[in-house]
């Protein structure tokens, strides 16, 4: 029999990255829960495009006590804090009500949310009521788990403590991060073209431009990728002619394009998590929160890259030669963090799993 999943997550963003961490959550789930129906419920305001009530009001809160046998919330950037118009406004994209949140019977879960994604500026401090919101939702959940250590972090100092199990787009498969065809091209994702209207972001894509031109001159096959249909346009000027472009709006294309290269450099980070996910060799930049966040969680800072540092193409270059040469060490620290990481991940579930059966059969 099916198990009725409501999961509240980022909708209609048209940021693919988005819609990898929901399939890898909701890929997850099953497996340790069995089949599942899901019923997507947008999380936030940002994007959604139908008409329906979003987050966790008291409509969809009324809605999952009905239909859901468990409610999943989870996917990206859900806990970052915004700059908000009132200071008692909740400032985080996340929907919560609070009142309406302490009427939710069904079974609650939290996985895969993280903080922090703006480009070249701190993470913001939550307001009070977004404190207190968070705190209620984490202590409605049976199970709750972060995507980085940084959101751990930024959550143990408002009173609520949880785990960092990683993204669940890195664990798309099991497969051992290993050596690939050297046929196969170098993924390049590019940086997203909004961040040249940031301070420092022309400096940012101008490492990638940069580096595009040296792979290029090295004779090195690459296809550069994008995460936004926005981002076309701007790719397609700033891109030497005759660089492919890869970008699709279908998710399986997405990833089918990835198995076939031999390994990603991860100016967006999205692409290094489905790289690794797939098990590839990867170089991640850290440039946001986000990105650094993924950087220390899995232990790479001496093998990632921080583009506002001193030599950092001088670096680049020199890890992407490791890379092309299947360097077995450089394979080793990267399979190493995967499989480290994964086995939190999966022991998470597992546990999560475990507690959600007498909590079903109560219900």
């Amino acid at each position: 029999m099916s198990l009725r999943v409501h999961h509240y997550c980022p909708q209609g963003t048209r940021n693919i990255g988005d819609d990898l961490v929901v399939l890898a959550l909701r890929q997850t789930l099953q497996r340790h829960l069995g089949p599942c129906t899901f019923t997507t419920i947008s999380a936030s305001e940002r994007g959604s495009a139908t008409l329906r009530p979003a987050g966790l009001c008291l409509a969809n809160i009324e809605r999952s006590n009905a239909e859901a046998d468990l409610v999943l919330v989870g996917g990206s950037n859900l806990l970052e804090p915004r700059k908000g118009r009132h200071r008692q406004d909740c400032n985080i994209p996340l929907l919560l009500d609070g009142p309406a949140l302490a009427r939710l019977r069904s079974p609650l879960m939290l996985a895969g949310m993280g903080t922090g994604s703006s480009f070249g500026k701190r993470i913001r401090a939550y307001t009070l009521r977004a404190r207190e919101s968070l705190r209620a939702l984490f202590d409605r959940a049976f199970a709750h788990a972060v995507r980085d250590a940084t959101t751990a972090h930024r959550l143990k100092k408002i009173g609520i403590h949880t785990q960092c199990t990683g993204c669940p787009v890195t664990f798309l498969t099991d497969r051992p991060v290993q050596a690939q065809d050297a046929h196969l091209p170098l993924l390049v994702s590019l940086p997203p073209a909004r961040i040249l209207d940031r301070f420092l972001g022309p400096a940012f894509m101008r490492l990638a431009l940069n580096y595009v031109n040296w792979l290029q001159a090295e004779g090195v096959p690459l296809v550069v990728t994008l995460h936004e249909a926005t981002d076309r346009e701007p790719a397609q000027q700033l891109l030497p002619p005759n660089v492919e472009i890869f970008y699709t709006e279908d998710l399986q294309g997405l990833i089918a394009r990835f198995e076939q290269c031999r390994g990603v450099i991860g100016f967006r980070l999205h692409a290094a998590l489905l790289g690794m996910g797939l098990g590839k060799p990867i170089i991640p930049v850290g440039v946001d929160w986000r990105g650094l966040g993924f950087v220390k969680t899995i232990g790479a800072d001496d093998i990632s890259i921080r583009p506002f540092r001193f030599g950092q193409l001088k670096k680049l270059k020199r890890l992407t030669t490791l890379l092309l040469d299947n360097d077995p060490l450089l394979l080793a620290r990267l399979r190493l963090a995967k499989q480290s990481l994964q086995a939190g991940h999966e022991e998470f579930f597992r546990l999560a799993a475990h507690s959600f059966k007498p909590l079903a059969q109560a219900g």
